[in-house]
C-alpha cells in the first residue's frame, strides 16, 4: 500500500527491479516485502532520503560489492533470503552489534579492519548506510565474553573522528528465527537512541523498562510516576540522586563515587527518600517500582 502512494507522488521517477541497477541514478530501498524499489536522484530531496530510510531499508552500492558470505547474511536478515541456512559454515551462534556513527564514515574499509582488529572472534560487517549497519559476530559454539566495548568505541572515535554508540545484543542460535531477532533487536537500538543517547553502549535490559512504559497507557503512566510525590518529583537533585544510586546496583559505596558525594551524604538523602515515600529503595521490588517511576518522570510526563 505505501508503495502505490509512492508511486502515485513520484510517478515515472519511482522504479521497481529484481536487483538495484543504475546505482548512479537512483536512490534504492528495500520495502517491507523484500522488493527493491528505486527513485531518481534527481528528484528526491535529503528530507526525503532521511524519512523513506526511517521507514525501509536504503541499499547502496556498497552492498551491491559485498562478498559471499556478506550478501548471505544480508539476503538472510534483511530479506528473509534463508540462503544462509543453505550454505556451508562452520559457525553455530551469532551476536548482534549495532552501532551508528555520529557522522558518514568516508573510508568504509578501513573502518571494517579496524572492527576486525578489535574484536576478539570472527566478523562480518553489513553497512545499512554510511553511519548505520551491523557487526555480526560469529563463533562455533563458545561464547566470548569480557569485549571491552567501551575501548572500542575510543579507538574508533579516535581513529575516525566519530561518536559511535552500540547495541550489544545477545547470542542467538543460527536458525530461521534470526531474522526476527535481527529485527527485534534493531528496534531496541532505535529505543536506546531515543532515551539512552548520553549511554555508548546499550543492551536489552537497558531499554525493556522504557519499552514497557511506552506500552502502558496513560493513566497507569501517571500512577507509576506518582509513586514519587509530588513534592519530591519537583526536587530533581534527589530524583537524579535516587537514580544513580539504582543504577549502580543499590550500592552505596559505587554511586557516591559517581556523584562525587560523601557516603553519608548519599544515604541521609536515601534515607529522606524512604521517610517520604514508604518505598524502601534498598530492596529489589522497591528498587524496580522506583526506577520505573523515575524514567516515568523523566520521559513519559507529556504522554
Amino acid at each position: 500500500m505505501m508503495i502505490e502512494n509512492l508511486k502515485k507522488f513520484y510517478k515515472d521517477a519511482l522504479i521497481t527491479a529484481n536487483t538495484p541497477e543504475q546505482m548512479d541514478k537512483f536512490i534504492w530501498f528495500i520495502s517491507e516485502k523484500g522488493s527493491f524499489f528505486g527513485i531518481d536522484i534527481k528528484v528526491i530531496t535529503s528530507q526525503e532520503i532521511k524519512l523513506l530510510s526511517s521507514l525501509f531499508t536504503r541499499f547502496d552500492s556498497q552492498q551491491a560489492e559485498m562478498t559471499d558470505i556478506q550478501a548471505s547474511w544480508y539476503n538472510f536478515l534483511y530479506l528473509n533470503v534463508d540462503s544462509l541456512l543453505s550454505s556451508n559454515h562452520s559457525f553455530t551462534q551469532s551476536q548482534f552489534i549495532l552501532f551508528q556513527a555520529s557522522r558518514p564514515i568516508s573510508d568504509r574499509s578501513e573502518f571494517q579492519v579496524a572492527l576486525e582488529a578489535l574484536m576478539p572472534c570472527e566478523i562480518i560487517l553489513l553497512w545499512e548506510n554510511d553511519m548505520n549497519g551491523v557487526v555480526i559476530a560469529v563463533n562455533s559454539g563458545e561464547l566470548i565474553e569480557d569485549v571491552g566495548y567501551d575501548e572500542i568505541i575510543a579507538t574508533l572515535t579516535s581513529d575516525f573522528y566519530v561518536d559511535i554508540h552500540l547495541f550489544i545484543g545477545r547470542y542467538h542460535p543460527i536458525n530461521h528465527l534470526l531474522p526476527n531477532e535481527f529485527s527485534w533487536e534493531k528496534k531496541c537500538f532505535e529505543k536506546a537512541l531515543l532515551y539512552l543517547h548520553k549511554q555508548k553502549v546499550s543492551r536489552l535490559h537497558d531499554v525493556i523498562p522504557f519499552m514497557i512504559l511506552e506500552n502502558i497507557d496513560h493513566s497507569l503512566k501517571d500512577r507509576v510516576k506518582n509513586v514519587i510525590l509530588q513534592e519530591l518529583q519537583d526536587d530533581h537533585e534527589l530524583v537524579e540522586t535516587i537514580k544513580v544510586f539504582l543504577e549502580s546496583d543499590l550500592n552505596v559505596s559505587n554511586a557516591s563515587k559517581k556523584l562525587y558525594m560523601h557516603r553519608n551524604s548519599l544515604q541521609y538523602r536515601i534515607d529522606k527518600f524512604i521517610e517520604k515515600t514508604g518505598i524502601d529503595i534498598k530492596h529489589f521490588q522497591g528498587a524496580v517500582t522506583t526506577y520505573l517511576a523515575i524514567l516515568s518522570l523523566e520521559h513519559f510526563s507529556d504522554s
